[in-house]
C-alpha cells in the first residue's frame, strides 16, 4: 500500500558536499570522490529492527546502476516506510563510510505501509550518489523504519554473475552454446524439465515472489525431452509486463503477456493477456503455459484476486517494443491506452466511424505499422448474424484511421 505524502519531491541536505578531495590510505575511507564521513550506525547488517532487511543478490558486477533490497515486517503491526536510503561502504579498517549524495539527489515524497508479516521490494539507484563504483568493494544499505535501523549488506565485485548486461545473472539467450542442455541448465540454477526429472522447482517459486514484490526478473526453463533439440525459454518480468522468447533449433520467437493467471483448477500457471482466466477466455486469449508442476499456485491466484480489485483492466495487449500497452475495461466499448507520455481513457462511441459499434470484441496491434492499434468490434441493430469491424487505431495520435467491415 502506497502513501502519497506531498506531491513534490523533498530535496535532501548532501553529505560531504564541500569536502576536500582525498587520496584513501590503508586506515581511511576507501575511494571515492569525496571525503568520506564515518557511519553513526553501529548496527550489524541484520539490523536492530523489527523489520529484516535482504538485499536481492549478494554480490554485483560494478557495472550494476541499481540494487533492489527487501523489507520484512516483523513487528506485528502495519509499519510505513518511505523511499530515503542512507548507503555505506566498508573501508579497509572495517570502518563503515556514508556515501555522499549527489547534488540536486531526491526522493521521492512517497510513504509505504507494510501490513504485519508482509514483505516490501524498494530499488536503490547508484545515480543518486557522488561516488565511483567501479572499484568495486562492500557496500549497505541503511534504512530508517519508525524510529529504528535496518540495514543489509551487498559486494560489487568484477565478475559477479549479475551485471549489466546479465541483470539475472545468467547469459543471454542469443549467447547460450547450441549445445546447451538439461544438464548445464541444472548448473544454472533454471527450471529444467526432462522425461526423466524435473528439476530446480524452486526457480520458478523465486521468480513468482519477485514479481509479486515488483521486482524485475527472469526465469529459464529448458525442456529436454531427447525427441529434439532442448527448449530453451525465458519469461522476464519488467516494466510491469512480461516478455516471454523460445529459442529450438536455432529460431528465436517471441510475445509479450500482461498477466499472470491460473486455469480454474489452480493447477497451472499461464502467462495471459486476460487479467483473468474468464477474461481470457472472454476475448480469445492466446495464453502460453508457464508450468504446469508444483502447484497450488494460491501466490498467483492472489495476485489476481488483487490485481481485479484495484484495476479496470480487464484484458490489456503490449506493442511489440513494450512502449504501449491497451487494456479493454469492463464497459462494452471502452479502452486504455498507455505510452510513453501517460495514459488515456478512449471510447469508440466518442469517433463519428466508430459510434455505431456496441462492443469490443479483441483488440491488438498492427504487424506491419507501428503504434497502430487493431480493434475487433461488433455493430448493433444486425441480428446473431451482425457484421465484426475492424478498426485502426493511431494511438500516438489518438484518431481512428479506418474501419472495415469484412464481406460488406
Amino acid at each position: 500500500m502506497k502513501r502519497i505524502l506531498a506531491a513534490v519531491l523533498c530535496l535532501l541536505l548532501l553529505a560531504g558536499c564541500g569536502a576536500e578531495k582525498q587520496t584513501p590510505t590503508e586506515e581511511g575511507p576507501p575511494a571515492g570522490k569525496m571525503t568520506l564521513p564515518e557511519s553513526t550506525y553501529t548496527g550489524d547488517d541484520a539490523g536492530e529492527c523489527d523489520c529484516t532487511m535482504t538485499m536481492e543478490w549478494e554480490e554485483y558486477d560494478p557495472s550494476v546502476d541499481t540494487v533492489w533490497y527487501i523489507l520484512k515486517n516483523e513487528s506485528g503491526q502495519e509499519v510505513e516506510v518511505g523511499e530515503e536510503v542512507r548507503l555505506e561502504t566498508l573501508g579497509e579498517n572495517d570502518t563503515w563510510y556514508q556515501v555522499p549524495l549527489a547534488e540536486n539527489a531526491a526522493w521521492n515524497a512517497v510513504a509505504y505501509g507494510i501490513l504485519a508479516g508482509e514483505q516490501l521490494a524498494l530499488p536503490c539507484s547508484f545515480s543518486v550518489f557522488d561516488y565511483d563504483f567501479s572499484g568495486g568493494g562492500k557496500f549497505r544499505i541503511v534504512k530508517e523504519v519508525e524510529g529504528q535501523t535496518c540495514a543489509a549488506s551487498f559486494t560489487l565485485k568484477a565478475g559477479a554473475a549479475v551485471s549489466a548486461e546479465r541483470p539475472y545473472g545468467v547469459i543471454p539467450l542469443e549467447q547460450l552454446p547450441e549445445d546447451y542442455n538439461a544438464g548445464a541448465g541444472v548448473k544454472d540454477g533454471c527450471r529444467v524439465e526432462t522425461d526423466d526429472y524435473a528439476e530446480n522447482l524452486w526457480a520458478i517459486d523465486d521468480f513468482l515472489e519477485k514479481v509479486r514484490l515488483g521486482i524485475p526478473c527472469q526465469l529459464r526453463t529448458v525442456q529436454d525431452y531427447n525427441e529434439n533439440s532442448p527448449v530453451i525459454i525465458d519469461t522476464t518480468y519488467e516494466n510491469g509486463c512480461f516478455l516471454w522468447r523460445m529459442r529450438h533449433d536455432g529460431e528465436t520467437m517471441e510475445r509479450r503477456f500482461s498477466y499472470l493467471v491460473t486455469d480454474p483448477e489452480g493447477e497451472c500457471v499461464y502467462l495471459s493477456n486476460g487479467a483473468d482466466w474468464d477474461a481470457g477466455e472472454r476475448y480469445g486469449d492466446h495464453r502460453t503455459l508457464l508450468t504446469s508442476a508444483g502447484g497450488p499456485w494460491h501466490l498467483v491466484e492472489d495476485m489476481t484476486a488483487s490485481r481485479l480489485a484495484a484495476n479496470t483492466a480487464r484484458y490489456k495487449a503490449w506493442s511489440d517494443d513494450g512502449e504501449w500497452s491497451a487494456a479493454l475495461t469492463e464497459k462494452p466499448t471502452e479502452f486504455i491506452v498507455s505510452g510513453p507520455n501517460g495514459g488515456r481513457v478512449c471510447d469508440l462511441r466518442d469517433y463519428e466511424l466508430t459510434n455505431g459499434l456496441t462492443s469490443i470484441q479483441n483488440l491488438g496491434w498492427s504487424t506491419n505499422h507501428e503504434n497502430i492499434l487493431v480493434i475487433t468490434g461488433n455493430e448493433s441493430g444486425l441480428g446473431p448474424g451482425r457484421h465484426k469491424n475492424i478498426v485502426y487505431y493511431d494511438v500516438e495520435k489518438l484518431n481512428v484511421l479506418d474501419i472495415l467491415t469484412p464481406g460488406s
